[in-house]
């Protein structure tokens, strides 16, 4: 064989080797050092690269590698944006179902509370219970007007002035449903929501009930006498 050939030869052969072992090796095939492929080489065909050919080879390899790390960055670079355009999304996706639960909500709020308002106070005995404690669609929506001295009183002369069972509006005297206030906090004909107790109008007033206080309705007096004296947070429902 010709030494031209044999030149040749080897540079067919380098150029395999280098391609083979990319493709059997990865990245790691391209750390293997110049001078075992060279020698490599040299010993199947001889000893026929000269120095600008090895040197051509190191180069051939060189951008061979760095051809293969930029793959990998950009690689790695299209999966992180892949990853935050998916992230993103999920954010967005969490966002617009915690936007659309809070509608949701504040609609169902609204209109308990509208009912509340729409409701009838109607006659019922007069006790505290814990089904009458303050909900999200009051405190949302009615005027807190603080916490309130609670007295209770009944049609009798004693309590009321007079055994008539009438109140200042006009109405009777009704458990369940009066209350009397100081029209200048609370005015007359309001709904009002006592915490524990339910929703009452306030249809009477009283000498005594000034500011922060407000008198109750019940049927008798041995009622008011047991109920005695009580506080509680107070809403104005209209």
């Amino acid at each position: 064989m010709s030494i031209s050939l044999r030149k040749h030869a080897a540079m067919f052969l380098a150029a395999t080797f280098t391609v083979g072992s990319m493709a059997t090796f990865g990245a790691a095939a391209l750390d293997q050092p110049t001078a075992v492929l060279s020698s490599t080489l040299n010993h199947s065909v001889g000893t026929v690269l000269t120095s600008a050919e090895i040197s051509n080879a190191q180069q051939a390899m060189a951008k061979a590698k760095a051809s293969a790390l930029k793959a990998q960055q950009d690689a790695a670079k299209k999966a992180q944006e892949e990853a935050a355009t998916k992230a993103d999304a999920a954010i967005k996706a969490a966002e617009e179902a915690a936007k659309k639960e809070a509608e949701i909500k504040a609609a169902a709020t609204q209109t308990a509370y509208n009912q509340l308002v729409a409701s009838a106070a109607t006659a019922r005995p007069v006790a505290y219970s814990t089904t009458y404690l303050a909900s999200d669609a009051i405190k949302a929506n009615a005027t807190a007007l603080g916490n309130y001295k609670l007295t209770f009183y009944d049609p009798c002369v004693e309590c009321n002035g007079n055994n008539l069972a009438l109140t200042a509006t006009g109405t009777t005297l009704t458990e369940g449903r009066t209350i009397a206030v100081d029209p200048s906090v609370i005015p007359l004909g309001s709904r009002v929501f006592i915490e524990g107790y339910g929703v009452f109008i306030a249809e009477d007033t009283g000498g005594a009930i000034k500011g922060n206080k407000i008198d109750i309705a019940v049927s008798t007096h041995e009622r008011a006498n047991e109920l005695g004296v009580q506080y509680a947070n107070v809403y104005l429902l209209k």
